[in-house]
């Protein structure tokens, strides 16, 4: 038993120590981790050790039940309240350390959540909660979030009115696979439907070449329509790996390397989801669908 709570204060103790040099998402990442992982050890020893002690308590029991010398059947009966004793008190030890890990972790992340930008979850929110309140957050929270992708991105949002369908779109600074600025010239007078990320959910069940086989038929049957695939990422080797991994080489691929903090979140309010933009050849947003909808692209907007 001694053994054993030494085992699981050394790993809460190692857990805890970290929280005095957290100066990067990086170490607030390893030190939630570590947390959950001390907490996994606990659940783990809880399951290892108190069923297989209670149920040798109870066949213990049973057993007893049918000895017919005292002496005897009072050992049992002893062994089994040992066991199940030892059970009772590592359950209660054991307890008392989840929950401690717990409020550990709660203390946590309320201390650090408003510290680290990939923590900060207002962005992500920002369509549950009105801009008064958001601004609100915003200003109380930390100088490094302020001046973060995620602050400057919220900070974008809340100052600027949203483009919605019916107006005309709005170009923004993007790059190819290579680091060239793509050329907005490139769509003038031209239907484009532009895809916004999320394009792992566009597989439809089968294999990752089913974008590419949409976007080349499409674009068989209609030669006046441009696709354009904007992705959220950070470098030019994680644009080249997505047009690797979905076949793109024949289509426009570009991102703002600015992650999901770029404009066609924060201006036209993209959330993390597939998003496409249909744009006509005046460059007025005609339509804007979760994911591509085939059925309007081919029947209304392309025809």
């Amino acid at each position: 038993m001694k053994k054993i709570v030494l085992i699981l204060l050394a790993v809460i103790v190692s857990s805890t120590m970290g929280a005095q040099s957290i100066t990067s998402f990086e170490d607030f990442k390893a030190h939630q981790d570590s947390l959950k992982n001390a907490f996994s050890s606990v659940l783990k020893e809880w399951n290892r050790e108190i069923p297989p002690y209670n149920i040798e308590a109870g066949k213990l029991e049973e057993a007893a039940k049918s000895i017919s010398d005292s002496a005897e059947r009072d050992s049992l009966l002893a062994l089994a309240a040992s066991k199940r004793n030892y059970a009772k008190e590592k359950m209660k030890f054991l307890q008392g350390e989840m929950n401690r890990i717990t409020a550990e972790q709660n203390a946590f992340e309320k201390e650090y959540e408003l510290v680290f930008e990939e923590a900060f979850p207002y962005f992500r929110l920002r369509k549950r909660m009105d801009k008064d309140t958001l601004s609100k957050i915003l200003k109380s929270a930390s100088p490094q979030i302020r001046k973060s992708q995620t602050g400057k991105a919220l900070k974008s949002y809340i100052s600027n009115r949203q483009i919605t369908v019916g107006e005309r779109f709005r170009t923004f600074t993007c790059y190819d696979n290579k680091g060239k600025r793509f050329d907005w010239k490139t769509i003038k007078g031209k239907k484009v439907f532009l895809i916004h990320d999320g394009l792992w959910c566009m597989t439809h069940g089968t294999n990752n070449s089913a974008l590419r086989k949409f976007l080349a038929g499409t674009v068989g049957k209609h030669p006046d329509c441009l696709p354009l695939i904007v992705v959220n990422c950070a470098t030019p080797e994680e644009l080249q790996e997505d047009i690797e991994l979905y076949g793109l080489h024949d289509f426009i691929v570009v991102s703002e390397f600015k992650n999901k903090f770029g404009k066609l979140n924060w201006l036209y309010n993209d959330q993390t989801t597939p998003t496409c933009h249909y744009i006509n050849e005046q460059g007025i947003i005609c339509n804007t669908t979760e994911g591509i909808d085939q059925d309007y692209l081919e029947k209304e907007f392309l025809k």
